[in-house]
Parts: structure tokens; C-alpha cells; sequence
């Protein structure tokens, strides 16, 4: 578990990476049916990629509540891994690239409303489709300035399920095989009966659906000692998967196989590029910061086609992820235990008892 040992940033960096790729399709054509996966397997690159995420999230967030043992320092820093960076973005595309690309005038875009409910529902997480102000309104996928934030209200809510279970004693040496029972439960079942499509999901459905990829993630933390992780599992896991892909077993068998490979890759050195990616780690500021940067290379050439979208989207994220990561994410996360240690001060001391 130790990053020196292991190579998820490279992994985190790789998804991203195919979140990116995935929304060129879908921005330039306006629907994901457009992305190649999406007919064959009923799913998209891009998401595939966050399943990944969520995964791999639940396996290092695990990690960090274990070592915490203390909600304050656990919410401390979830919130400073998440919020600093966007908040950043979400001002940065409202008040710099809104007005810029906005079809109304500097004065009209500012006195307009739809900015600041923008940015009071992305930052409180309720969406990720707040339209700005007369923003990409003739764009194939119109009106919408940044679509992967909306995966962050779950990613959230699954960190205060597990805060709650962690509080429960789910890391608890004690508890540990019936942890690891009832968390097997919850991924084999919890999915089942989502709506066919996932165009018809509601707020429940999604929860779910996130659920069994982050949860998968922590199961996979908690049994780490029983693990066996060999490639040559992968084959079966891949068929599997394949064929279970438009079925009611559908997320449970891309967690087994996608969680398996992703554990399987982590074990492999990779040479420099695990090195960088620790010393710099760019794929939280590619998923917030590439929404927006797509959707304004296509406002600038309109018909830009996806693979070339791609390609020079990648070129200008990739440094912004790394200024995020150096200037924004990796000072804020330092915050955490001055900010625990102020608000340990504040709360109440209990009166000693009368001697």
C-alpha cells in the first residue's frame, strides 16, 4: 500500500486520461452513443474509467480512514482533496472562460443569475449540468460547461458511508471476517434491479450503482492479506465480464474484472513514469479541468474531430493538472493537520468531576 510500492497514480493518471479521450466523442457528436465501446460492451471508455476511479478510491480512502481512526482528520482531509482545486475551477471557467465565450455581453453575463446559481449548485455538488450564462449554446453537446463533476456528489456520499461504517468498527481486527462477509454481500447485491438504462437512473440508482465500485475498492483493502493477485486470473475475469456486460450482473462483473486488473497493474513497477506520477499527481485537475477546456476547443473550431480533440485537449490539461497539483491540491492537503489541531481546541472540554 505504500506508493513507492505500488503504481495507482499511474493507474488514476490512465483513467483520467480515458475520461478525457471518451468525452471528445461525446462533446463532439452531442451523445455518448458515439464513443466505440458504447454499442459493443453498453458502456463508455469514460466510464469504464470511472469505475476504475471509484475503485481505486475506495481501496486508497480505506486506507486513509484506517489510518486516521479519527472522523475529523478522515473529513479533514477528504475536503481538502476535493474542494480546493474546485473551487479554483469552477471560478476560473465562471468568471475568466464564461465571459470570454459567453454569447452575451460582459454586463449581461454578470448580471445574470444563471452565474451564480452555476456556481453555488457545482461547488455544493448538487450537479454537474448547471449551465452559465449563454455558454456553449450551439455546441453539439449544448449547454453544458463541465459533465464530469457530477460523479463527485457520489464519490462523496460513499466516503460518509464509510465514515459510518467505519465508526461501526468495519476496520476492527476483530471484526474483520464478518467485514469482509458483509461487504461481499453488499457488492454481489447491492446493483441488482437497476433500471436497464442508465438514462433512467435516479438519485438512488446512481448511489448504487457508484456504490459497488467504491465498496468493491474497500473490500478489496480490507481482505488485502488474503489476496492472491496473479495475471493469469485476468482471462477468466475478462470473459466474464464480456459476456455478462448487457446484463442484470452487469457492474458486478466489471467490478471483479476491472478491480482484479486494476490491483494486478498496480503491482507492476512501470519504471519513471510511477516515480512522476507520485511526485505529481495530475489526475483529479484532468477530470475537473477537461470539461471545460473541450468544450471551448470546440467553440474556438467548431467540427474538430474527436481524436484531435483528444490530442490537444491532453496537451493543455496535462500542465494545468500539473500547476493544480504543485500551486493547489498538494499545499491544501498539508493544511489538514493544522486545521484538525484548530478545531480540536475548539470543541467543548467536559468539567472534571467534584473531588
Amino acid at each position: 500500500m505504500s506508493p513507492e510500492a505500488n503504481s495507482f497514480g499511474v493507474l488514476r493518471l490512465l483513467m483520467a486520461t480515458f475520461v478525457l479521450i471518451s468525452h471528445s466523442y461525446l462533446y463532439a457528436a452531442g451523445t455518448d452513443a458515439a464513443e466505440p465501446l458504447q454499442p459493443w460492451l453498453g458502456r463508455s471508455l469514460g466510464e469504464y474509467a470511472v469505475q476504475v476511479f471509484f475503485i481505486l478510491s475506495g481501496v486508497l480512502v480505506a486506507q486513509s480512514f484506517d489510518r486516521s481512526r479519527s472522523i475529523l482528520n478522515f473529513a479533514a482531509a477528504r475536503v481538502l482533496r476535493i474542494f480546493p482545486a474546485l473551487i479554483v475551477c469552477v471560478a476560473v471557467t465562471a468568471f475568466v472562460l464564461g465571459p470570454m465565450v459567453s454569447r452575451l455581453t460582459v454586463g449581461e453575463y454578470f448580471a445574470d443569475i444563471g452565474l451564480y446559481a452555476y456556481v453555488a449548485k457545482t461547488l455544493a455538488l448538487t450537479t454537474g449540468a448547471a449551465p452559465l450564462p449563454g455558454v456553449f449554446e450551439t455546441l453539439p453537446y449544448a449547454g453544458y460547461v463541465n459533465s464530469s463533476l457530477w460523479t463527485l456528489k457520489y464519490e462523496v456520499l460513499c466516503y460518509v458511508i464509510l465514515a459510518a461504517l467505519g465508526v461501526a468498527g468495519l476496520f476492527e481486527e476483530r471484526w474483520r471476517k464478518l467485514a469482509i462477509a458483509g461487504l461481499a454481500v453488499l457488492v454481489g447485491t447491492v446493483t441488482l434491479g437497476l433500471p436497464a438504462e442508465a438514462e433512467a437512473y435516479g438519485f438512488s440508482d446512481n448511489l448504487r450503482y457508484f456504490i459497488v465500485f467504491f465498496f468493491s475498492g474497500v473490500l478489496a483493502y480490507i481482505a488485502r492479506r488474503h489476496l492472491i493477485i496473479h495475471g493469469a486470473a485476468l482471462a477468466p475475469l475478462a470473459v466474464l465480464f464480456v459476456c455478462l456486460a448487457k446484463t442484470p450482473l452487469a457492474e458486478i462483473s466489471a467490478a471483479l474484472f476491472l478491480g482484479y486488473a486494476a490491483l494486478w497493474l498496480a503491482t507492476k513497477a512501470l519504471g519513471l513514469l510511477r516515480a512522476v506520477c507520485n511526485k505529481f499527481d495530475a489526475s483529479y485537475g484532468i477530470y475537473i479541468f477537461a470539461g471545460p477546456t473541450q468544450q471551448t476547443l470546440l467553440w474556438l473550431m467548431p467540427g474538430l474531430p474527436p481524436v484531435w480533440l483528444s490530442l490537444v485537449a491532453f496537451a493543455i490539461v496535462l500542465p494545468t493538472a500539473i500547476v493544480s497539483w504543485i500551486v493547489i491540491e498538494k499545499p491544501a492537503m498539508k493544511l489538514r493537520s493544522l486545521i484538525t489541531a484548530r478545531l480540536r481546541k475548539r470543541e467543548p472540554v467536559a468539567p472534571l468531576p467534584a473531588t
